[in-house]
């Protein structure tokens, strides 16, 4: 039996039990962040630094104000420049928390970035929109859990920090579709390797390899192999099999029987994907019935501290 894996083990490797975890991090050394994928998603407010966000082959130079959102199985890994602090909130978001206020559609920011193709939200005069004293307050109930400072019960304070979350993600599905926002272009995009990623992406479910992807591709095998790992920090090998692991466990967690979902996600024999599955989520796959647990990120569940060295992992 596998070790159970430590709490910063999970959420660096990209799992959440809750429905949602906020963190506010500031990284005061330059480092080297590897390019990673999540099965939730994940909202990003940046404050200040000098950072690029590389997400699924496009490049973004962020401006403090500037909100990320990385949608759940994207590739990302953010870039610091320079010597200056990285200061950021992060917002992990579980599907099944979208699921819950399906009516209200909270995902609706993450689907107009895929329609738009861009990953940024840049918002007009920032502090002086009403997104603004949502996020202090948000920040604010971080930092009362950090300290211990909490006048009223575990239960109440996560209740409380929820209903700041909803209306955070409520108004900015609004002011993202207004005319005071924008989706800045990437400030660099290879058009090699969004073309690869498009193809591996709408083929992903099919027997691929190596030569029928440079094929499609007009590139040599050489190329395009030393490109896609230069560019994404993955070779082909591993972001299919990252790709397909995370279709299949959502398949898996939606009730698909685990021999189907292996499968329908692209792998052609259940041995390789259940090796491969028990070392990337450290236990066999598995039908799972979803976790009812509310989020709390105080006593009973404390946050990650912003001065604790391994948080400033988190990219």
């Amino acid at each position: 039996m596998l070790p159970p894996k430590t709490e910063i083990e999970r959420q660096k490797s990209g799992y959440l039990a809750e429905d949602f975890r906020i963190f506010y991090l500031t990284s005061t050394e330059k480092r080297d962040f590897q390019s990673h994928y999540h099965d939730f998603h994940k909202l990003l407010y940046f404050e200040y630094g000098s950072v690029s966000y590389y997400i699924e082959g496009a490049t973004y130079h962020l401006q403090p104000g500037d909100i990320v959102l990385v949608p759940a199985g994207e590739v990302h890994r953010p870039v610091i420049h320079g010597a200056q602090p990285y200061r950021r909130l992060i917002l992990y978001l579980s599907p099944s928390f979208f699921e819950q206020y399906k009516g209200a559609d909270l995902g609706h920011c993450f689907s107009l970035c895929a329609d738009r193709r861009a990953h940024v939200i840049r918002l007009t005069n920032f502090r002086k929109t009403r997104l603004y004293p949502l996020l202090r307050e948000l920040l604010c109930t971080v930092q009362a859990g950090l300290s211990g400072e909490v006048s009223f019960s575990v239960e109440a304070a996560s209740l409380y920090q929820s209903c700041i979350l909803l209306q955070f993600l409520l108004l900015l599905n609004t002011l993202a579709e207004g005319t005071g926002s924008f989706f800045p272009a990437a400030s660099r995009a290879n058009p090699q390797i969004s073309q690869i990623l498009s193809y591996l992406n709408g083929h992903l479910y099919e027997d691929l390899c190596i030569d029928q992807i440079a094929d499609a591709c007009y590139l040599s095998r050489s190329y395009l192999m030393h490109l896609f790992r230069k560019e994404t920090g993955y070779t082909l090998g591993m972001y299919l099999t990252e790709k397909r692991l995370f279709a299949a466990r959502t398949m898996i967690q939606s009730g698909v029987p685990v021999t189907q979902a292996c499968m329908q996600s692209g792998f052609s024999s259940y041995a390789a994907f259940y090796r491969a599955y028990r070392k990337k989520f450290g236990e066999a796959p598995k039908a799972s019935p979803k976790s009812s647990t509310p989020v709390t990120i105080f006593a009973q569940n404390p946050l990650i501290s912003a001065e604790d060295s391994t948080a400033e992992d988190l990219p």
